[in-house]
């Protein structure tokens, strides 16, 4: 009986210890959660005038390869309006230039 009662009371503790253990691993997933932020992106930074000039003349020469590099590094350059007042889709459909529109678009570029 003794016995019985004691294997009982180590079972508890047994339990209780991975309770805590699971709990402690449970803390340490929020924590780092919290940390990375759920894996949300941050908005993209504005682009600077340097930023918006080279991606103007990357559109302008039609090198679609660099536009790529870009749109990568920089989102947020997609969408500007060059010195024309038009946006980089609108100059590239004017040139008739489908591999830069493509590029453009799979960026989420518009007119």
């Amino acid at each position: 009986m003794v016995v019985r009662l004691l294997s009982h009371i180590r079972i508890r503790r047994g339990w209780r210890l991975i309770r805590s253990i699971h709990a402690l691993g449970l803390l340490l997933v929020i924590f780092v959660l919290a940390v990375v932020g759920c894996g949300r992106r941050q908005a993209p930074s504005t682009p600077s005038a340097h930023e918006i000039q080279e991606f103007t003349s990357a559109v302008n020469d039609g090198d679609a390869a660099i536009v790529d590099r870009l749109l990568s590094a920089k989102p947020g350059l997609v969408n500007v309006r060059l010195e024309s007042g038009k946006t980089a889709v609108a100059v590239a459909r004017e040139k008739g230039d489908s591999d830069m529109e493509d590029v453009l678009k799979r960026h989420g570029g518009h007119e």
